[in-house]
């Protein structure tokens, strides 16, 4: 049975059905930017007959809180609040949101930041919906129960593009590797959402050529030298660094989601949405034959 596929730059309003319902141990992860200005966001986890299970929503216009509740029966239960803002207008975030029976577990940018303990049954939820200031980059599902096998009417997202390979690992340990042989085909896509822990230096994505070791496009953000480096390993050697870039998109402690588009004559790479280098090919791409992400990085989720 086939996995939920993610869900790339859906607009808000987003608004899509959770295929198979929640059950222990499914996740729910939802990249995105804090549009700036902004008042507030929210999440929400539906129940068919319109209640919400899992309310969550951070208010900047309110003292930079975020409260969370549930709706049952038209009628809002007592908030849980905490003062503690992990979000801010113009940042990218990740959130992740862990199905316990004993509740909803939420982590922020990699990190443990609340428990909110069911007030309705989990197994009512069938849907979730997001709206306010913010702009979304990526939601996906993983974990629980399998699916059915047949999907709900499409939603407002999206849909999952041709040129994605179908294959999607959730929540690797790295380094992860990869392999593309017969995957890695002009128009393709490679996609990479995570985050950089607190403390973190510099990570790499390699698309190499696992007989040679020779790496196509070797990127290498390094927060202590301000640099997004671009580079080639070629015969035993590196060659010449590429690292002009406008603005580094990558931060510590901030989530981040990187494509990767293999064209005709050079590889464009997008982060957080945006375009931020193309990489002229140096050796023929027909030669990479895996993926390899290694360094100070959590991955969410790789899409190849």
């Amino acid at each position: 049975m086939a996995l939920q596929q993610p869900i790339l730059n859906p607009s808000i309003p987003f608004n899509g059905p959770i295929f198979g319902g929640l059950s222990e141990r499914k996740m729910i992860l939802i990249q995105g930017c804090v549009l700036f200005p902004a008042k507030r966001f929210t999440v929400n986890l539906v129940c068919m007959n319109g209640d919400i299970a899992f309310h969550f929503n951070p208010r900047f216009d309110e003292g930079n809180v975020i409260v969370c509740n549930t709706k049952e029966g038209g009628c809002w239960g007592p908030e849980e609040r905490t003062s503690k803002m992990l979000f801010q207008p113009g940042v990218s975030f990740e959130v992740i949101i862990n199905i316990r029976n004993h509740g909803y577990q939420v982590s922020i940018n990699g990190n443990h930041f609340l428990d909110y303990r069911h007030r309705l049954s989990m197994h009512l939820v069938q849907t979730l919906q997001i709206s306010g200031d913010i702009s979304l980059s990526c939601v996906s599902f993983s974990g629980g129960l399998a699916p059915p096998p047949y999907a709900p009417p499409p939603y407002n997202a999206t849909p999952p593009m041709n040129n994605y390979g179908g294959m999607m690992v959730c929540s690797p340990a790295t380094p992860f590797y990869a392999a593309l042989s017969g995957r890695f085909i002009p128009s393709c896509k490679i996609t990479v959402a995570g985050s950089m822990p607190f403390c973190a230096d510099k990570f790499h994505v390699n698309l190499k050529n696992t007989l040679t070791g020779n790496i196509a496009l070797h990127i290498n953000p390094r927060l202590k030298e301000g640099a997004l480096v671009r580079n080639s390993f070629i015969n035993g050697a590196w060659g010449t660094e590429e690292r002009r870039v406008a603005f580094l998109p990558f931060s510590s402690g901030q989530a981040f989601h990187m494509e990767i588009t293999y064209l005709k004559n050079c590889y464009q790479v997008t982060v957080n949405g945006r375009l931020r280098f193309k990489y002229f090919h140096r050796l023929p791409p027909c030669q990479v034959d895996q993926l390899e992400i290694a360094g100070d990085v959590n991955l969410s989720c790789v899409q190849y």
